[in-house]
């Protein structure tokens, strides 16, 4: 579960800062840079797995993109640092690459990671991106009360979710020696007193928390497991009309496709998901079951829904926005989807009068923390991003972040735009010292077209 997410020098964010609960929307209007708010995310999910520079070109799926583009640029003058950072609350238990199973000491995590380029490197056709310095340290059981402040239940969710047995310094920390060589270092989770394993920073392709994939280092591969847990779902119409073959991955995919594979493995546990998803489903389009239609001969998978007349459509001849919540709906289904969630726009397709349902769906996949986590209430967090008036309306003010444009001093000491996420007030975020949005400006932010029923109540 992320917490917080810190990032100087990522594309337009400077000093840039915000906290999450389980379920989060941030709204803004267009260009404001939501989306490099989920690039920041996807940017530190890709660095556990990826090597640096494959992390920057894949931020964006852009084949245009260059790796320097992460970083601030202001006209001419492009930034040389670029710091992030997170706070998490990562799985207890995990399994490493070679199947070996082992447990995490400490469970709420602080990882920062800082990235540098050179431009002389650069000038010589080098790519010039190195890493400077990464951290990961725990936090206290006893501080967790400073640093969780959504609303949740101490007994139940967070003295359950947050472990410590670690004592001293942190797991993994960065060290500038005399000649300059700036050494990473990773600590044994038995004791930060034994001789760290030192690593060079200069020259490896990786984050150390990429490259660990042994349960030796068990709360550094937790941090890594739980990275790569950051989902972000850019869901294509094409994908989620496709059959699936008998043999695919029977998990949702991150542009929709699967779900034929995914609906028909969920069958294969429990032969009443159909009715369930199917009443779920009848809350936007009106239909009555579905069902995966297994073609034995072609070795397919096909999802279809029973229109009114009583004929099954199949997928294919299904509406983007029928497809889109069909996706959700198989997702909230599935017990193995964990993590975070990540979903720019959910509102694209649905009608604005069935967003409702569309926003409850997305609540109901992430976990309760009023309870604790566990089967029956998996440990997901859901971030969407919308400029969509009609969705923010119906939005509760302890889960809606604002993203406003502000002035600032740049780091090439000239003025510049960056991004400040804002709450409303009476917010768990304003409690907590979050700038808050005046009325006025959420007044000026919901106006629509003369004529709108749509209404926002503001009063005190």
């Amino acid at each position: 579960m992320l917490t917080k997410l810190e990032a100087h020098g990522f594309k337009n964010l400077l000093n840039f800062s915000v906290s999450f609960g389980a379920f989060n929307c941030i709204a803004g209007l267009n260009g404001v840079g939501k989306s490099n708010i989920f690039d920041a995310i996807k940017f530190l999910s890709l660095l556990s797995d990826k090597s640096i520079v494959e992390a920057a070109l894949a931020v964006r799926d852009s084949v245009s993109s260059e790796p320097l583009d992460i970083f601030w640029a202001n006209g001419s003058y492009r930034a040389e640092h670029m710091k992030l950072a997170v706070e998490m609350i990562v799985p207890l238990d995990i399994i490493d690459d070679f199947g070996r199973k082992s447990q995490a000491t400490s469970t709420f995590l602080r990882y920062e990671v800082e990235l540098k380029r050179d431009p002389e490197e650069e000038a010589s056709g080098s790519m010039g991106l190195y890493l400077v310095r990464q951290t990961l340290t725990h936090i206290k059981k006893g501080d967790a009360v400073n640093y969780l402040h959504f609303p949740l239940s101490a007994a139940l969710f967070r003295d359950q979710a947050v472990v410590n047995k670690r004592k001293g310094a942190g797991f993994i920390s960065t060290q500038v020696l005399d000649d300059g060589v700036i050494e990473i270092h990773m600590h044994q989770d038995g004791g930060s007193s034994g001789q760290p394993q030192k690593i060079p920073a200069r020259n490896i392709p990786k984050t150390v928390i990429a490259n660990t994939n042994s349960a030796v280092w068990p709360t550094i591969l937790a941090a890594r497991r739980e990275m790569q847990s950051w989902r972000f779902l850019s869901l294509e119409p094409s994908a989620m009309r496709r059959s699936n073959r008998m043999h695919e991955d029977g998990s949702v995919g991150s542009d929709g496709g699967r779900l034929a594979a995914a609906l028909h493995k969920l069958y294969r546990r429990d032969e009443n998901v159909y009715s369930r998803v199917a009443s779920r489903l009848s809350e936007i389009v009106p239909t009555s079951d579905v069902r995966v239609d297994v073609d034995q001969v072609r070795q397919l998978l096909t999802v279809e829904v029973k229109e009114r007349s009583g004929a099954f459509l199949p997928a294919r001849a299904l509406s983007d926005g029928t497809l889109r919540f069909l996706a959700l709906c198989i997702m909230a289904e599935d017990p193995d989807f964990r993590g975070l969630l990540c979903f720019e726009e959910p509102e694209n397709g649905i009608h604005p009068a069935k967003m409702g349902a569309m926003l409850s769906l997305l609540k109901e996949l992430a976990v309760d923390t009023t309870l604790s986590a566990g089967e029956d209430n998996p440990m997901r967090q859901i971030l969407i991003a919308t400029h969509s008036p009609v969705l923010v309306n119906l939005e509760t003010q302890d889960d809606l972040i604002y993203a406003d444009i502000v002035k600032v001093r740049g780091l090439d000491g000239k003025p510049a735009s960056t991004i400040r996420c804002k709450s409303l007030r009476d917010s768990w975020r304003s409690r907590a010292g979050t700038e808050c949005i005046d009325k006025g400006s959420v007044i000026a932010y919901l106006a629509l077209p003369q004529g709108s029923q749509i209404l926002l109540d503001l009063d005190d």
